[in-house]
């Protein structure tokens, strides 16, 4: 009994746990502010409270306030690390095992409290987890938190515990406006989006305002506005439309882009090659041609008239003349084809006799062209280097040409070929006349139309032959007409230019009557 009463006195801590000091004074109140006093300036924690903190050593008694008043109730007193009492000894503040505290304090109990007989070691606080109804001596194993379940104690929370004694700030909640399976708590129209998060918009992607964003139709699609044609190189191609409706035109755009062409538009975009010009033979777009006064269209002189001004022939055979002229001894009754008055072939037949006003012309006057029915042997043209003005083209001029070759002096120019053309054509006297020329140009290619008389000539050869002008006021070079035939069977004559003195073409004399 006396082991179990000592040790049960002892659990208390009540004088054991009181520090006493016997070398200072035996007074425990003034011990006790020593004690204070020292925890405070060793900065270990101390408070009066009737509630025991885990790890502080729980004492009840007496102390003595700040004002000398005497006290009494619980101080919670410090454990050191490894449980020991702080104590003052000496007037220094110490640290001791409880039990040392005991036996120096109460040497009586060495041999009081190792005399427990048959004790049961073990738990004895009845709210420990493992509380030994048998143990008859507690040995500081009791377990306060191994039987404590921990958790979410709030009904509300995802993970809420209903087995939990304790919240251990664990709840997890639910992120509105979901619940805790991640379902919407508001969805009325049942597609997995919350009401909260809907988007309205057109849902329609063939929609001109499809708004690809939207969870909610909200019926404002609009399938017309953007429809049109998106190719473009179509004639009505348009930028803004962004569907198209199949109406993209490649027809009404495409023509004439030429606008020197007959068939031009200025409508259309793109050239598809169908302009149509005005022919080389024709004037205009109308298929008109240019009439003897250089009308287009034009219905030429009118009937009795000499040119273009309505003016008339004088007796003399001048257009517009005052009859102050030699008679024009006149002979009708020629056609092209026939013989002329020198055997050659009439090929030209102005219609009213022409008064030629030039000094050397062998006749005044003048209405029939005839060619040679012989050709004469190959010569140069000649008049290398010499300016002969008032050479010309024209049918009828191939006279006067000849006249003013022979006056340039190319005898004088060219004395290692005195045989040129002019001099060999003016020199021929077929048929008893001495008037033939060297033709015009325009004069040698009447050969070339219908109908074909030179199979009447005599020595008639495909190939050049000369005429009666420069070729573009050359002093080098001489027109020659080139006769061929082309795929068609057609005799066609070709003029050209060619070398005063390097070529030899045979010559065709003609003469006008």
């Amino acid at each position: 009994m006396g082991g179990i009463l000592c040790c049960s006195t002892l659990s208390y801590a009540q004088s054991p746990a009181f520090p006493y000091n016997p070398d200072i004074d035996s007074n425990s109140y003034i011990e006790l502010t020593d004690l204070l006093y020292f925890l405070d300036l060793y900065g270990q924690p101390w408070s009066f409270s009737s509630e025991s903190t885990l790890g502080d050593m729980m004492y009840f008694g007496y102390y003595q306030d700040e004002g000398g008043q005497s006290q009494m109730d619980w101080l919670s007193l410090p454990i050191g690390d490894e449980g020991q009492l702080l104590t003052v000894s000496s007037g220094l503040p110490e640290w001791k095992d409880a039990a040392t505290i005991l036996i120096e304090t109460f040497p009586c109990l060495e041999t009081l409290c190792t005399d427990v007989g048959n004790q049961i070691p073990g738990c004895t606080v009845i709210e420990a987890c493992n509380y030994d109804v048998d143990a008859t001596v507690n040995n500081g194993t009791c377990d306060f938190l191994s039987c404590i379940l921990f958790g979410c104690t709030d009904p509300i929370a995802c993970n809420y515990d209903s087995l939990a004694d304790y919240d251990n700030g664990t709840c997890i909640y639910p992120n509105s406006p979901y619940d805790c399976d991640g379902i919407c708590i508001n969805d009325t129209d049942g597609d997995g989006i919350c009401n909260e998060y809907e988007i309205p918009g057109c849902t329609d992607s063939n929609a001109c305002n499809y708004a690809s964003g939207a969870t909610d139709d909200d019926g404002s699609c609009d399938l017309t506005s953007c429809l049109g044609c998106t190719d473009p190189p179509a004639c009505n191609f348009d930028s803004t439309a962004t569907i198209d409706d199949g109406s993209c035109d490649f027809i009404t755009c495409f023509g004439c882009t030429d606008a020197s062409a007959c068939n031009y538009d200025s409508v259309v975009l793109y050239d598809d090659g169908t302009c149509i010009y005005i022919s080389s033979d024709e004037c205009d777009c109308a298929g008109n041609v240019l009439d003897e006064c250089g009308l287009c269209g034009g219905s030429g002189l009118q009937e009795g008239t000499c040119d273009c001004d309505g003016n008339v022939l004088d007796e003399c055979g001048v257009c517009n003349g005052d009859n102050a002229c030699a008679p024009c001894v006149q002979v009708d009754g020629y056609n092209v084809g026939d013989i002329g008055p020198a055997g050659g072939i009439v090929i030209y037949d102005l219609g009213y006799y022409e008064y030629v006003d030039f000094e050397s012309s062998s006749y005044d006057c003048w209405r029939y062209i005839e060619v040679s029915t012989e050709v004469l042997s190959p010569a140069i043209w000649g008049c290398n280097g010499s300016v002969i003005y008032g050479l010309t083209n024209e049918i009828g001029s191939g006279e006067i040409n000849t006249q003013l070759i022979l006056n340039s002096g190319c005898d004088d120019v060219s004395p290692e070929y005195p045989d040129y053309a002019a001099s060999v054509a003016s020199s021929y006297n077929g048929g008893g006349q001495l008037d033939w020329f060297l033709p015009s140009p325009s004069e040698l290619i009447l050969l070339a139309g219908t109908p074909n008389y030179t199979d009447q000539i005599n020595g008639w050869e495909l190939g050049k032959y000369w005429s009666s002008n420069q070729f573009l006021n050359s002093t080098s070079l001489g027109t020659s007409i080139d006769f061929s035939v082309n795929a068609n069977g057609e005799l066609i004559a070709t003029p050209g230019p060619s070398n005063v003195t390097n070529f030899m073409f045979p010559i065709l004399p003609m003469r006008r009557f």
